[in-house]
């Protein structure tokens, strides 16, 4: 299981005080993007980029800006010869508050068009095929720029 830790922003919110479901899609994309993107074993995952095929939202409960980071967590459904599904779930004090199914595809620099996935993202992907039996606890992983690279910060380091 991946936990994408997002931060509501106060501008998020509509006109009705509840986060946008655009924001909401936006909070989506950036999880799917971090678990690509979590490189951890140091390896170069989907050099040449992805693309979003489909996302599927449901909402469960209005969700409200809080100075608490929200828990996104992501898990990988399903492994094709050339796609990504993955499911997401967000929860807010235990209650769902979304719950999003998305279809990425790896993509080929030169040609722009989708690519067979690569042993390398494969193996990394497998390693969140867990689906959970209920909620769980974030681990804290917050995305930070460094480098041109996404650096995923150990569990109680400080984001710098």
């Amino acid at each position: 299981m991946y936990t994408y830790l997002c931060r509501t922003r106060w501008g998020d919110m509509d006109a009705f005080g509840h986060v946008n479901n655009l924001k909401v899609l936006q909070y989506v994309q950036e999880a799917v993007y971090c678990l690509l993107y979590d490189d951890t074993e140091g390896q170069d995952l989907f050099e040449d980029g992805f693309m979003i095929a489909r996302h599927e939202i449901d909402y469960r409960s209005p969700l409200y800006h809080c100075p608490t980071p929200l828990p996104v967590q992501i898990w990988v459904e399903r492994l094709g010869r050339s796609s990504i599904s993955t499911t997401c779930e967000a929860r807010r004090r235990g209650q769902m508050v979304f719950q999003a199914r998305t279809v990425t595809v790896p993509t080929d620099a030169a040609t722009r068009r989708s690519r067979p996935l690569r042993e390398v993202e494969r193996h990394h992907l497998n390693r969140y095929r867990v689906r959970p039996t209920g909620p769980v606890a974030p681990v804290g992983r917050v995305p930070v720029r460094s480098t041109g690279r996404i650096r995923v910060p150990v569990l109680g380091e400080r984001a710098s």
